[in-house]
């Protein structure tokens, strides 16, 4: 049987996603760097393959090893390098990655495509936009980005007119050696001598980045493993510690690293909540190639979830691909929040389709729009484009089929791209 999805009227589309674009957006994961950096770097047309999501496409695509090397290579005369990027160009143009970076392009620059004779008149349009400034006039004026969540390591200071920061909490769960132990000690002058130190320099550091008005705290932790935490005894994972610290311990990813490690996001999410941190998990695929994924379905994290009723917790790319399953724990934990950061270029019809679903299953207080996962503000803005659209398709079949008025549906939008994150990140929107 053949299954068909029908599509909303695109009048009515274009009337939603220019009304949409009206409402201030509230970024809620990005990785741009500050401005000097991005000026420092002179980056062309191709540079804006050179990140993890399309180098990810080109590579599937066909693109071996030793060309990727030479197609990013500085040094090599921009029409050489045309020559390695143009086949597999035309294999992965239609992917969402590849349609933020084009949407940037002839919005910001006024190039329609991008082809052996506009690679270089834009390379030269991109440098002659990249001055000072010019983060301001894309992210605030073209945009209408209200502020961007940026993920790091540690708390770094950014421009608060423009970026709010999102530490993690990495380095203070993932134990892989000693040295990292040292590591902490040196960067925050503490002294860490057993386990109960080294949680007590954990809450000492949310309550520092509390007070220095974070978003949140984040871990990656399913990068590596699955999300099946188990609150553990503490005498067990005290010994263990002190192993880790005379150099006798497995590793991260032994027996007795994952018991550590367990123990070490309770004590997390512990310190989050004494510290009122909302705790942002990424759940969803792995960036890059080959990569697994244990890590991707959020349902392994129930028991986490039930021991912290009183902590928000933000699931960053909602589980992709296991969307559903998200959404059941959106629907079924009061502290769920389903975060849709880098699933519109993922999978953009998706996108749509799983949106309708969730606002006929999920209370839309509980979504979040956008955000970018990326590192320029042209793709961002070019993301941030594909996610009001795709809301302004799904907002207008729910429409169609009778379920709202226009001006619910921009209640919706406006819930899901301002106010929800506002409340999530605490941000005076």
């Amino acid at each position: 049987m053949r299954i068909t999805v029908s599509a909303p009227d695109l009048g009515l589309v274009e009337s939603l996603f220019a009304e949409i674009k009206k409402i201030p957006c509230i970024n809620s994961h990005s990785h741009m760097g500050p401005e000097a950096e991005r000026l420092a770097q002179r980056m062309d047309a191709l540079d804006f393959f050179n990140h993890a999501y399309p180098t990810a496409d080109l590579v599937v695509a066909g693109l071996s090893p030793e060309n990727k090397e030479a197609l990013f290579d500085a040094r090599r005369p921009l029409d050489q390098r045309w020559s390695l990027f143009e086949p597999y160009w035309n294999r992965i143009r239609l992917t969402g990655y590849s349609q933020c970076i084009l949407i940037g392009f002839r919005d910001l620059l006024g190039f329609d495509d991008l082809t052996a004779a506009t690679v270089g008149p834009l390379s030269e349009a991109i440098q002659a936009h990249s001055k000072p400034g010019f983060y301001k006039t894309v992210l605030q004026q073209r945009a209408n980005i209200a502020t961007s969540v940026v993920n790091m390591e540690d708390l770094i200071e950014v421009d608060r007119t423009l970026f709010l920061p999102l530490p993690r909490l990495n380095r203070f769960s993932m134990l892989r050696t000693a040295e990292q132990i040292h590591a902490i000690e040196r960067d925050y002058d503490v002294s860490i001598g057993d386990l109960r130190q080294h949680v007590e320099v954990i809450r000492q550091v949310c309550r520092d980045w509390k007070e220095a008005q974070v978003a949140g705290v984040k871990m990656s932790q399913s990068y590596h493993r699955r999300m099946d935490f188990k609150e553990r005894d503490t005498s067990q994972a005290s010994a263990i510690f002190d192993r880790l610290l005379q150099d006798d311990y497995a590793g991260l990813d032994s027996e007795e690293g994952a018991l550590l490690e367990d123990y070490l996001v309770f004590q997390c999410c512990q310190a989050a909540a004494e510290a009122d941190l909302t705790v942002q998990f990424h759940l969803g695929m792995r960036a890059g190639n080959n990569g697994g994924m244990e890590g991707c379905s959020p349902v392994p994290l129930i028991p986490l979830l039930q021991a912290f009723p009183q902590v928000r917790f933000d699931f960053s790319h909602a589980g992709f691909p296991y969307l559903r399953e998200g959404a059941v724990l959106g629907k079924t934990f009061a502290n769920v929040y389903l975060n849709m950061s880098w699933i519109h270029i993922i999978s953009p019809f998706g996108s749509r389709l799983d949106l309708r679903e969730w606002l006929q299953m999920v209370p839309y207080n509980k979504i979040i729009a956008f955000g970018d996962d990326l590192q320029q503000v042209e793709t961002v803005y070019g993301h941030l484009q594909m996610a009001r659209r795709n809301f302004a398709y799904a907002l207008g079949a729910l429409l169609e089929e009778g379920l709202l008025s226009e001006s619910t549906a921009l209640d919706v939008a406006q819930a899901a791209f301002c106010d929800n994150p506002a409340m999530v990140y605490g941000v005076n929107a």
